[in-house]
C-alpha cells in the first residue's frame, strides 16, 4: 500500500472551517463546495482561476446543480431543501425540515440514478442516532433510514444496483441493494470497516475507475477501496488531518479534488498543519 501513496497539492488558499460537499459542475466547468459552519457556498473556475463565495442565512451542507439550468442549484440547508439561483441570489425553501430548535442540521447528500436527491441529517453535537437519511422524491421528503449519527458518503454503483453509505461513527462503508422500483434493501453488507489508524470515513465519491474514493477524517487523505472486495488499493495524502469530501472532475474528468476542515483542530495542530481547510488537487490521477 505504501508504494501507492500519492500526494495532492494545494489548489486554493481558502481556509474553510468545515469545508464539505465538494463537486464538479460540468455546466460551468467549475468546482463548488460549502463551508457548513460559516454558511458559505464557494465556486472556483479552473479555467480562469477565479474564486467566489456567497454567504447564506443558514448552515448549508450540500449543493447540486439542476440539469435544466446551469445557474440554478438544489441546496441542503438546516431549515430544509432549497432552490438557490446564483445570478440573483434568490433562495426558496421547497422542503422544510424540523431542526428541533436548531439542534439538527443537514450533512452529506447525493443524487440517485432516478434523479432523486438524498440527504442526511445529524445533531449539531453528533449525538448518536439523532439524524435520518431522507429522500426527496416528487416534491416530498421521505425517511429511508430513521436513525443515523453522521451520515456521509451517499453514492450509487455505475450499474445502479448498489447504494453505498457511511455513518461515520460506525467506521463502516455499507452496501445496500437498490432498485428504482423497490427502493433500498433493509439489510446491508459491510464492505469495509476502516481501521482506527486510518481515521474515520467521511465523504465519498465513485471514481471514473469504478471504485470508491473516501475522504478520511483524521486520516490525512483520500483512500481508494475496491468496490467489490473492500480491499484498500490506493491513497492520496494531503497536509491536513481532517479530510471531509472528494470528487473527480476537471477537463478530462480524471482530476481529484479534496476538501478539508479546520474544525476540531487545536492551535498546535493548526500550526503543524497550516493547510487545513484548503482545497487540494491531484491532476489526471486515474490516467497515471
Amino acid at each position: 500500500m505504501e508504494r501507492n501513496v500519492k500526494t495532492a497539492q494545494v489548489l486554493l488558499e481558502t481556509k474553510s472551517l468545515l469545508g464539505e460537499g465538494i463537486l464538479w459542475n460540468k455546466h460551468d466547468q467549475s468546482l463548488y463546495w460549502v463551508d457548513i459552519l460559516q454558511k458559505h457556498i464557494h465556486q472556483y473556475n479552473l479555467e480562469n482561476n477565479v474564486s467566489t463565495f456567497w454567504e447564506l442565512p443558514g448552515y448549508v451542507s450540500k449543493i447540486v446543480p439542476l440539469e435544466e439550468d446551469g445557474g440554478k442549484f438544489l441546496i441542503a440547508m438546516q431549515e430544509g431543501l432549497a432552490i438557490w439561483t446564483k445570478e440573483d441570489q434568490d433562495l426558496s425553501i421547497v422542503a422544510p425540515l424540523d431542526t428541533c430548535n436548531g439542534q439538527i442540521r443537514t450533512n452529506d447528500g447525493g443524487i440517485d440514478p432516478a434523479g432523486n436527491f438524498w440527504i442526511g441529517t445529524m445533531h449539531m453535537k453528533a449525538l448518536p442516532n439523532q439524524g435520518k437519511l431522507l429522500c426527496f422524491r416528487d416534491g416530498i421528503l421521505e425517511t429511508i433510514i430513521p436513525a443515523v449519527t453522521i451520515p456521509n458518503g451517499i453514492v450509487w454503483s455505475a450499474n445502479g444496483r448498489f447504494f453505498y453509505f457511511i455513518d461515520t461513527h460506525t467506521r463502516e462503508i455499507r452496501r445496500f441493494t437498490w432498485d428504482k422500483t423497490a427502493g433500498l434493501s433493509k439489510a446491508y453488507h459491510t464492505l469495509v470497516r476502516v481501521p482506527d489508524k486510518l481515521g474515520m470515513p467521511d465523504g465519498m465519491c465513485m471514481g471514473p475507475d469504478g471504485h470508491l474514493w473516501v475522504a478520511h477524517w483524521d486520516g490525512y487523505g483520500v483512500y481508494k477501496w475496491h468496490i467489490e472486495t473492500g480491499e484498500l488499493l490506493d491513497k492520496v495524502q494531503v497536509n491536513a488531518p481532517h479530510v471531509t469530501s472528494c470528487c473527480f472532475g476537471g477537463p478530462t474528468g480524471m482530476d481529484l479534488f479534496i476538501a478539508t476542515a479546520r474544525e476540531g483542530l487545536d492551535d498546535a495542530q493548526l500550526e503543524a498543519y497550516p493547510d487545513s481547510g484548503k482545497v487540494f488537487h491531484f491532476k489526471n490521477l486515474i490516467s497515471e
